[in-house]
Formats: structure tokens, C-alpha cells, sequence
């Protein structure tokens, strides 16, 4: 299982570069109605089960959430919330490309830690696993479509984007040697991840797609079916 979670979180990203790459108009279409069910999905999978779990075997457990939710605030002036939607297709800079690919990596690797501690998420790793794989399809989406609009040929994009996609991959091997010298390293560890979902899930959910702050039906669709596969999780 360890192994199939590994090649799960790896191969998505990549499949949203692939897509960047190689269907990019029609990608790029459906880019908010995959982001929305995806941010729907893990709130409420976070509501449902990842709270009760955590702060039933850790008290204090909420003084690490706020502190993941203040670091994906520090993290989005880095990518300028691209892991939630906000990205244009224009040119950036060197300076910005940099300042993407770090703060970007750093909440991947967030995303990874929770999905190594199968044995304190066991009911909902499944859950947690596809909804986290999920997103990392329009992260990498997003990363690749920056990079060529950034003039970054082919080839240095791929590559971009498949060393992003080894971050939280190794995130879990790391979280499986932490469990394996001192499990009790770990759950801090995963309640600053919590942190950083809560945050990303909410911004996603809450932000709207037109001026006049309301929802296409599509999107209200997306929303829903997140919610409603989550609690069939449940």
C-alpha cells in the first residue's frame, strides 16, 4: 500500500503537466471545475474525519493547525495562490519562477506527511490519498502552463514539473522514518499539514468566479459532488 500511495501522488501532478503540455485549451477549461471538487473533497474529508482523528489523540492539536494555516499564508506570497487557483498566462520572471517552484514544493511536501502515518489515518487514508491526488492535478496543470508562458521549452518543463512531483513522495518516506524512530514526531507534523488543507480548501471554496462574487452552476455541481463523494467515505 505504501508503494501504491507513493505512485499515486507522484503520477498526479504529472498528469496535470502532460495535460498542460499536450491539451492545454481543454485543460484549461475544465482547470476550476477539477480544482472546485477537489477543494470540496478535502474539506470535508478535514471536517468529517482528519479533526476528530487528530485532536482525539492529540489535545493540543490545534495550536499546529493555526501555525499551517499562517504558513500557507506566508507560502502563497511566494506562488501567488496559483495552488488554489490563481495563476494568468503571461510572462514571469526568473525571480518569480524560483519563488513558485519553492513555495510551491514546500506546501507539497505538506501535502505528503499526512499520507505516511497510515496507521493514525487508517480510516480515511484511501479518502485523504485521492483527494490530495486530486489537487495536485491542477497544481501541476498550473506550474507547467507558467512555464510556457514563461518561454521554458518542453523539455525543462517536464522536467520541472516531475521534481515537483518527487516532493511529497519524498515527504512520506521522510514521515516513515519519523515514525519509525519516534511516532510521536509525526502527528505534530500532521496537524500543520491539516493547517495548510484547511486553508487552501476554504480559499478555493469561497472564492468566487466573477465580480459580482457568484458561482457558475458548473462549479456549484463540482462543489457537490466533492462533498457528496467524501461522505461516502464517510
Amino acid at each position: 500500500m505504501q508503494l501504491v500511495t507513493i505512485l499515486i501522488i507522484f503520477i498526479a501532478p504529472l498528469t496535470g503537466g502532460v495535460a498542460a503540455l499536450t491539451f492545454r485549451e481543454q485543460a484549461r477549461a475544465n482547470y476550476k471545475l477539477v480544482l472546485s471538487f477537489s477543494g470540496s473533497f478535502l474539506f470535508t474529508i478535514i471536517l468529517l474525519h482528519l479533526f476528530p482523528t487528530v485532536f482525539r489523540h492529540m489535545p493540543g492539536a490545534g495550536v499546529y493547525v493555526l501555525i499551517g494555516f499562517f504558513i500557507q499564508i506566508i507560502l502563497e506570497q511566494m506562488t501567488r495562490g496559483i495552488e488554489h487557483g490563481h495563476f494568468h498566462s503571461s510572462e514571469h520572471g526568473g525571480t518569480y519562477i524560483g519563488s513558485l517552484i519553492l513555495g510551491l514544493s514546500l506546501h507539497s511536501f505538506l501535502d505528503g506527511i499526512p499520507l505516511s502515518n497510515q496507521e493514525l489515518l487508517q480510516e480515511t487514508h484511501n479518502a485523504l490519498l485521492y483527494g490530495i491526488s486530486i489537487h495536485k492535478i491542477p497544481e501541476g496543470f498550473a506550474l507547467a502552463s507558467i512555464l510556457i508562458v514563461s518561454h521554458f521549452s518542453n523539455v525543462k518543463t517536464m522536467i520541472s514539473v516531475i521534481l515537483f512531483s518527487l516532493v511529497a513522495p519524498a515527504a512520506i518516506l521522510l514521515g516513515y522514518y519519523f515514525q519509525s524512530v519516534d511516532s510521536s514526531l509525526l502527528l505534530p507534523l500532521v496537524a500543520v499539514a491539516l493547517g495548510s488543507f484547511l486553508h487552501v480548501s476554504t480559499t478555493i471554496l469561497f472564492e468566487s468566479e466573477s465580480k459580482s462574487h457568484t458561482f457558475g452552476w458548473k462549479r456549484i455541481i463540482s462543489i457537490l459532488l466533492g462533498a457528496g463523494l467524501a461522505l461516502a467515505f464517510s
